[in-house]
């Protein structure tokens, strides 16, 4: 399944290559992101909200889609600019031999997945968030358990989890795909199924309404292997990067600034970027914004040490498999961030 879909994606990059063209001179600086609302996002949506994209002469759209996947798919057709990733992607194109897309600015330093599952199971099984690790991820054997889609982030790394504690994802448990996170925390409250895990704040939601328990808080860096990890960036075209670098450069700066107001004024951004979210709960929102703000990049910098460390986590999780350059130029590069 994700060979198929990566072999998609790699054909659809390859027939949009000659679309990127335009350099910054005379051109429009008109950018398209393709992303599912996130709090991780806080930057981007804060940075659009202040007029701070404007004042760089930037025209920024977000296109919403559900999952990693699609964000994926609209980048490598041409439909956007830049889009938020995993290096897993990157990699399993570059060893396909389609370098096109590279990683331009580094978003969280951690994998921010959070596990919840219903009450009543999780009563049942005797777990809670005190319990240790093994016994919460043993937990899952029998269950039927929410993801995104097929080779998301939700799936591969639900399918570590499983294995780490020696369950058969497809064995021991029910994998269910739904969408996003909507339709995932409306699952868990239906009892259509038993546990998910997502980015905040669904998690949190559920469990701040009762139905729900949070036993892998993401944003904590509770698994020690996922933490100092590069597990989101902001990727883009390489050829439009490189023909339009000041508008890339200008793009990473705002990020930058945004960035710095999420973490110093966590109370304003939860008020600021409700609707982004499409939420009223701004509590909620705030716990995550707070929870996030640990695990977002500052200036949006790789660090060639922590890459490497991600590539051979990933590797030996299983999510890669084989080893994939870590050198900068290969899957990111800094010559657009600042850094």
């Amino acid at each position: 399944m994700r060979r198929a879909r990566l072999a998609a994606i790699g054909a659809l990059l390859l027939a949009a290559s000659g679309c990127a063209g335009g350099g910054d001179a005379g051109a429009p600086k008109k950018i398209t992101i393709a992303s599912a609302p996130n709090v991780f996002l806080s930057a981007l949506y804060v940075a659009k909200d202040d007029g701070l994209f404007a004042k760089e002469g930037l025209t920024v759209e977000i296109v919403e889609v559900e999952s990693g996947n699609d964000s994926v798919a609209a980048l490598a057709s041409g439909q956007a600019q830049y889009a938020d990733i995993g290096f897993e992607d990157l990699a399993e194109l570059n060893k396909a031999g389609d370098d096109s897309v590279v990683m331009a600015h580094d978003i969280l330093n951690r994998v921010t997945l959070t596990l919840v599952m219903r009450k009543e199971v999780a009563d049942s099984k005797k777990v809670t968030a005190a319990s240790p690790l093994k016994d919460r991820l043993s937990a899952l054997k029998g269950l039927k358990i929410g993801i995104t889609s097929p080779g998301s982030p939700t799936d591969t790394y639900m399918r570590y989890y499983l294995g780490s504690v020696g369950l058969d994802p497809e064995r021991d448990v029910e994998i269910v795909p739904l969408g996003g996170g909507s339709a995932l925390l409306a699952a868990l409250e239906k009892g259509q199924i038993d546990a998910y895990h997502l980015s905040p704040p669904t998690p949190y939601v559920a469990a701040e309404k009762g139905f729900g328990v949070v036993l892998i808080d993401g944003p904590k860096g509770e698994v020690p292997e996922l933490d100092k990890f590069d597990y989101t960036a902001w990727a883009t075209s390489r050829q439009w990067a490189q023909d339009n670098a000041a508008t890339a450069a200008a793009f990473s700066r705002v990020l930058t600034q945004a960035t710095r107001k999420v973490k110093e004024q966590p109370d304003a951004v939860a008020g600021q970027i409700l609707d982004d979210l499409g939420s009223t709960d701004k509590a909620t929102v705030l716990r995550t914004v707070r929870a996030m703000s640990s695990a977002l990049s500052d200036k949006g910098c790789f660090d060639g040490a922590v890459v490497q460390r991600t590539l051979d986590v990933m590797l030996r999780l299983k999510i890669l498999e084989d080893k994939a350059d870590a050198a900068e130029g290969r899957l990111w590069t800094n010559d657009y961030n600042g850094c």
